[in-house]
């Protein structure tokens, strides 16, 4: 686990029951939870609207608020 990796899960804790997830980080990693019913690791970059999905499990990354 990288240095980069573990801050970005440190900074993310999940909004509800839903997948979106606040994270304090601008790019951030998904697995789809590991285990037999994740997938492959993506890193993603959230967008100007502060948003990115993970086009394999469709969770939500959204940036906490200021």
């Amino acid at each position: 686990m990288t240095p980069n990796e573990a801050g970005t899960k440190a900074d993310q804790s999940a909004a509800s029951s839903s997948n979106v997830i606040v994270t304090n980080q601008s790019r951030v990693a998904c697995n789809g939870g590991g285990g037999p019913l994740g997938h492959p690791q993506v890193w993603l970059t959230l967008g100007t609207d502060g948003k990115v999905t993970c086009p394999y499990c469709s969770c939500a990354f959204v940036a906490a608020a200021e």
